[in-house]
């Protein structure tokens, strides 16, 4: 099989256009130096551009001899797509070069959610920096002062946290809180937020209460226990007023068994149609020391 001159070059040119089309990632911490190397081959007379515009007045930004882009103490806002185009080339091939600057995390999100001696403290990470995430770190004290910041137990929180309860709190305190993470560049900026705790006593809706209602129940509580004291006061009177009449029961129950011993006791009697015998007991009862006793008679 025969390849041209032509086949040859048009290879080489799909070749070319699809290495350029690939894109090359770099990475570099803020604060260092860095050189971009073009991805095309004979790089030496190109020009660069960032985001599809030419930085051509960028001082920290220089094409050296070999073609390659030399960046200066990077930033953060260095972070993005750097495009290398040959001079003078009718085709428009760019090599490509992601580049991404590694920081610091962004500083936290945070929210608090106070009680009345203790607040929750919520955060959301917008942003690792590139690194992973160390620890966070959380201070608190008392607003529109001076006074030392005092660490949030643990001192150093887990990176999967996102939120802790900080204790100890007085009520209706405002207190200032302040929070940060940290990797393996260093910490975020510090971010602060303002917190005031609840009152001891506050509930919702007290502060509207109608204190006639308190009086209503105590009135209708104190004239439930009148009414209870009237009614035992009642039933006392009455157990009173029936105690005379018990008190005759036992004489009645103390003569049943002279009545069932003795058939013909009778107490006195008019008869005279009946012959006493030798059996025949006539007797009178007689109440001594509210005791009965009986006296016999002479038959």
């Amino acid at each position: 099989m025969y390849f041209t001159l032509g086949s040859v070059l048009c290879l080489i040119s799909i070749a070319l256009n699809v290495k350029a089309a690939t894109i090359k990632k770099l990475s570099v911490d803020i604060g260092n130096n860095l050189t971009i190397k073009c991805p095309l081959l004979n790089s030496r007379d190109v020009m660069w551009e960032r985001e599809g515009k030419v930085q051509s007045h960028n001082l920290k930004m220089t094409v050296l001899v070999n073609g390659s882009l030399y960046l200066q103490e990077v930033e953060k806002s260095d972070s993005g797509i750097y495009n290398c185009i040959r001079e003078n080339d009718v085709k428009d091939i760019k090599g490509k070069v992601n580049v991404t600057v590694k920081s610091p995390p962004s500083p936290l999100i945070i929210s608090i959610k106070p009680a009345t001696v203790l607040v929750l403290l919520v955060w959301e990470v917008n942003g690792t920096g590139g690194y992973p995430i160390i620890n966070f770190t959380a201070q608190y004290r008392l607003a529109i002062t001076n006074s030392t910041w005092i660490p949030v137990s643990p001192n150093h929180i887990p990176p999967n946290a996102r939120q802790v309860e900080i204790f100890s709190l007085k009520p209706n305190t405002t207190y200032e809180f302040r929070m940060w993470a940290t990797n393996q560049l260093g910490r975020s900026p510090l971010v602060y937020v303002l917190g005031t705790t609840r009152g001891q006593y506050s509930e919702a809706g007290a502060e509207h209460f109608d204190t006639r209602w308190w009086a209503v129940a105590v009135g209708v509580v104190m004239g439930a226990l009148i009414l209870l004291g009237l009614g035992t006061c009642v039933l006392l009177y009455q157990e009173c007023r029936m105690s005379p009449n018990v008190v005759e029961e036992p004489e009645i129950i103390e003569l049943l068994p002279n009545i069932i011993l003795n058939p013909g006791f009778e107490g006195p009697s008019h008869r005279s149609d009946i012959t006493p015998d030798e059996n025949w007991n006539n007797e009178n009862p007689v109440r001594l020391n509210n005791n009965t006793i009986v006296q016999p008679q002479d038959l």
